[in-house]
């Protein structure tokens, strides 16, 4: 069967994104859209959200200060912002285990 050319708009990031979740499948770039449009779970069942930047992170902050409106000091509120923000995008993190004694 004939295939049919998609375009899809990306930007760097997303398209940086898609290319390190390739490469963990080692999948081509473009074999991983196909497989994730078509709803294959062999390519993540979850895709992965994209990585926040920096002014995103920052922008975060700044609207959370504003939310607080003076009630605590900025870095209270950053490391609520930080600790919501890593809650969000490590969906995989197992509770930490308690360190044993060496003996």
């Amino acid at each position: 069967m004939p295939k049919t050319e998609v375009k899809v708009s990306l930007t760097a990031e997303e398209r940086d994104h898609l290319d390190k979740q390739a490469k963990a499948l080692n999948l081509s770039r473009s074999s991983l859209m196909r497989l994730r449009a078509l709803g294959d779970p062999s390519a993540g069942a979850q895709p992965a959200a994209p990585a926040l930047s920096i002014r995103k992170y920052q922008k975060a902050v700044t609207s959370a200060l504003k939310a607080a409106n003076g009630s605590a000091p900025r870095h209270v509120v950053e490391a609520i912002v930080a600790a919501v923000v890593c809650a969000i995008y490590d969906k995989e993190q197992e509770p930490s285990k308690p360190a044993q004694a060496a003996g």
